[in-house]
């Protein structure tokens, strides 16, 4: 399927004509300091300014689009910071408005010149963005209505957001010929020699705090034999610890209330009984007490966890030897504490020094292996990690489905 997608999707060169106005999706939502706001991973920054810079030295007019977080949470707030990085990387002045689609935008898209570049403020200040429909629905949207007569072309480079039905996501293709950016054209590569092992000798680690999503899509790989073991860490494996061993201390019981996952104890439960030792469940975690790292077991669970315990990290290593490909899509632990980033970090190290081909997604999850030295090694960094998760356990993606439409409208001959 992927590789179906990477011969029909066309490619950035050819939305590239110099003076044509080109609407650019990325995906430059980042991790933040919840106490100074300032960024404290480029890495996705780092990703799309290679397509920026593309563009723009082929003297293509470039508008980006992106977003960081949504409405109500800590991080959500303006792209005027995200800006300054991007030139960094881009190595060329990015112009910024801050507005999306009102009369200041439109003007300064109207102004731009070959070989300049703006970048709207965060495209979830419009309401529309937050709500997923049908992808035809998106279209009408006042957001794409607004902004689709500008531009010649479209470029999709936000694969982290392709799991979204949004429309700067799935709406611009309809509109206006598409073609996939730099970025968007690697993660389709990778997935497409995911694809290829047809599961055997696949090995997926979860974790991080989507747990909802991140549970059924772990139902899903192993339904249809994408994988064949997964590993499970951070808040998500705490629901399988405790559908698994069928015990729960205060501090687990409280876990699982706070981010409302009771209803999900029992079909986690069905889940471990239908695919019994494909899941490889942590027996033992690491805790905080005064500061320190201690491990213990699900019996003595007294606090909040924050990794996965030695033990279950030698467990995990087992796993790995039988392996050909290895996905870490999350991370086991609190990773912003290097005390608590051992379990992810052993995963990644492991893998690679056993000669592994080696996928990580996910802001944190990246986060840790640049810090470590480690994102050098890996076979690919898929800037998505909800929408590689997303990838493998769906049929389609929304992004993917637009794609397609616009790439058989505007682009294959009848």
């Amino acid at each position: 399927m992927f590789e179906e997608y990477l011969s029909l999707f066309r490619k950035i060169d050819e939305c590239c004509k110099p003076g044509a106005r080109v609407l650019l999706r990325v995906d430059i939502n980042s991790p933040l300091n919840p106490s100074t706001r300032e960024i404290i991973d480029d890495y996705r920054l780092k990703a799309h300014a290679e397509t920026i810079k593309y563009l723009m030295e082929e003297k293509v007019k470039v508008v980006i689009l992106s977003h960081q977080s949504r409405p109500g949470r800590d991080d959500f707030t303006s792209l005027d910071r995200h800006r300054s990085i991007l030139e960094k990387y881009v190595g060329h002045e990015i112009k910024f408005v801050d507005d999306v689609m009102g009369p200041a935008a439109r003007r300064m898209i109207r102004e731009l010149e070959a070989g300049e570049a703006l970048l709207l403020d965060n495209v979830r200040f419009v309401s529309e963005e937050i709500i997923e429909r049908k992808i035809e629905a998106q279209a009408e949207t006042y957001l794409v209505r607004r902004l689709a007569p500008l531009f010649d072309y479209y470029v999709f480079d936000a694969f982290a957001t392709a799991h979204r039905s949004q429309p700067s996501i799935v709406g611009f293709p309809l509109l206006l010929p598409s073609c996939i950016g730099l970025v968007m054209e690697r993660e389709l590569k990778a997935l497409s020699r995911i694809q290829e092992l047809k599961g055997k000798g696949v090995m997926l680690a979860v974790g991080g705090v989507k747990v909802h999503e991140t549970i059924r899509a772990v139902d899903e790989v192993l339904r249809r034999n994408i994988v064949d073991k997964v590993m499970v860490g951070g808040i998500v494996g705490v629901v399988f610890m405790v559908a698994r061993y069928g015990f729960a201390t205060q501090a687990l019981k409280k876990v699982i209330e706070e981010h409302g996952l009771m209803s999900y104890i029992s079909y986690v439960a069905e889940m471990i009984n239908s695919w019994g030792d494909r899941i490889i469940i942590p027996i033992d975690v690491a805790i905080d007490i005064n500061g320190s790292r201690i491990d213990v077991d699900i019996y003595s669970i007294s606090s909040d966890i924050m990794d996965v315990g030695l033990t279950s990290m030698r467990k995990f290593s087992n796993t790995i030897k039988s392996s050909k490909a290895v996905i870490v899509c999350g991370p086991l632990g609190y990773v912003e504490d290097e005390k608590y980033a051992m379990g992810t970090r052993s995963i990644i190290e492991e893998s690679l020094k056993l000669g592994k081909y080696v996928i990580i997604s996910g802001g944190h999850t990246i986060m840790i292996a640049r810090r470590t030295g480690l994102a050098d090694r890996v076979h690919h960094i898929s800037t998505g990690g909800r929408a590689f998760l997303s990838a493998l356990s769906r049929s389609k993606l929304p992004a993917l489905e637009a794609l397609e439409i616009s790439t058989r409208k505007f682009w294959v001959r009848k």
